[in-house]
């Protein structure tokens, strides 16, 4: 491995506690087995209404993915799925101390992860990980990475894109450890390096002849 690679895991889910615990912000994860989707319209369902899952997620897998599946049925009871994105983290926080303490979630897979708090409040708390997509556009290679759709639930109650998919997984990623059981973020790590080199990018620019309403040209409104 090359001097400060990040470094590369391949898991196998239900993942186990040695598993996380080995795990640090800022490293890499392919995840195979079992995952469910969760997402709004799962959130409100199952943890807010108070809707039993129709199977036994919390028996079958620790590892949850905030998705809707770009995915369809090709026979009655079959189903294929050519992308699989994540949807945005942040949106989902409130949920979180729910979901892990009654389904023990021990991985939420999102994209572009959670406040540092949330990992500190509450995925510490529950030795859990927060991973995260890596960039945009890998949809169609995460959505490779399915094996097999178990099944799909709650599709007349939430609709196929919001339904809870259950997946077999097979090598998903690349997958960002984002926040760690430890309580760390790595982007809350990095934000400081990337905001140095806002300003230097703004110097010498001219002033845009046309531009968008809210449109902002000045890098302290950028920052992270």
């Amino acid at each position: 491995m090359e001097e400060n690679a990040p470094r590369q895991w391949h898991l196998q889910a239900p993942l186990r506690d040695e598993d996380i615990a080995q795990l640090t912000a800022g490293d890499l994860v392919y995840l195979t087995g079992p995952a469910y989707t969760a997402r709004d319209g799962v959130y409100q369902h199952m943890l807010v209404d108070g809707n039993p899952p129709p199977v036994d997620i919390a028996g079958l897998t620790n590892v949850s993915f905030q998705s809707s599946p770009a995915g369809v049925e090709v026979a009655p009871g079959k189903f294929e799925v050519a992308s699989l994105q994540a949807t945005a983290g942040f949106r989902y926080a409130k949920y979180m101390p729910q979901l892990l303490e009654e389904y023990g979630v021990k991985c939420v897979v999102g994209k572009a992860g959670m406040s540092e708090e949330v990992y500190q409040e509450t995925f510490m708390k529950h030795g859990a990980v927060c991973l995260t997509t890596v960039g945009y556009g890998l949809g169609a290679i995460y959505g490779r990475a399915i094996k097999e759709v178990i099944g799909v639930h709650w599709v007349e109650e939430l609709g196929l894109s919001e339904a809870l998919w259950v997946l077999d997984l097979d090598d998903l990623g690349p997958l960002l450890v984002e926040g760690d059981a430890k309580g760390n973020s790595f982007f809350a790590q990095v934000n400081d390096e990337i905001n140095n080199q806002l300003t230097p990018l703004y110097e010498g620019l001219k002033a845009p002849v046309f531009r968008r309403i809210g449109e902002e040209q000045r890098p302290e409104i950028e920052l992270f």
